[in-house]
């Protein structure tokens, strides 16, 4: 075998493997046992908080709260170490089911944030459904301006229609139900607060 067939083999073999690595990501079966859900439940707000028991450190976190104006639920806000980014959106998704869940209605949304709800909108196993309201309005047109992403009509109306988008998804309302459970006995046992999650979710931004 030659050297240059052998390198296009190896190429190939740490591309399977790679897409292999970020699609476990999404089944919550593969979530290593070290890595917690942390949460506060709160009256229309939650914020889910992914935890590495191992390193003692956040890895990620996702904040969404009801949206009375549109009858959705939408992302406050999000981080993600690790790949673990979708699998927070799914948690949101199957949380807040049968409701759905929308980005965020503030003026910016990350490019993590647009890949992640790109992704969404393209996957079978996710519903979607477009938002049609005359009180909503594109907070999001001044970011584009402003940063000169409006000059492409395609890509502004994209952003649009994602904002205009509600998501629905559900793993299982038990399974997220357990992971919930084990997460505030980790809370109780390990005298994390609520405030520290939030602390902590604050820290992952800087």
């Amino acid at each position: 075998m030659s050297k240059d067939i052998r390198y296009i083999r190896e190429m190939i073999d740490k591309v399977k493997n790679f897409k292999s690595f970020v699609n476990e990501r999404y089944e919550i079966s593969n979530i290593p046992k070290n890595i917690v859900l942390l949460s506060i439940l709160k009256n229309n707000s939650t914020k889910f908080m992914l935890f590495d028991t191992l390193s003692k450190k956040p890895i990620g976190y996702i904040s969404f709260s009801l949206y009375p104006t549109i009858n959705s639920y939408t992302v406050g806000g999000a981080y993600s170490e690790r790949g673990y980014g979708a699998f927070l959106y799914e948690c949101s998704m199957t949380f807040v089911y049968p409701n759905g869940l929308s980005m965020s209605r503030d003026i910016t949304t990350s490019d993590d944030a647009l890949n992640v709800w790109r992704k969404f909108e393209t996957r079978n196993d996710v519903k979607k459904e477009r938002i049609y309201s005359d009180e909503i309005t594109h907070k999001k047109e001044d970011w584009l301006e402003s940063d000169f992403l409006g000059d492409n009509p395609e890509y502004r109306q994209k952003i649009f229609d994602l904002e205009d988008t509600r998501f629905y998804y559900n793993f299982g309302k038990e399974k997220l139900n357990k992971l919930i459970e084990v997460g505030k006995k980790y809370m109780n046992d390990n005298d994390i607060s609520e405030q520290d999650v939030e602390y902590m979710s604050w820290d992952l931004e800087k």
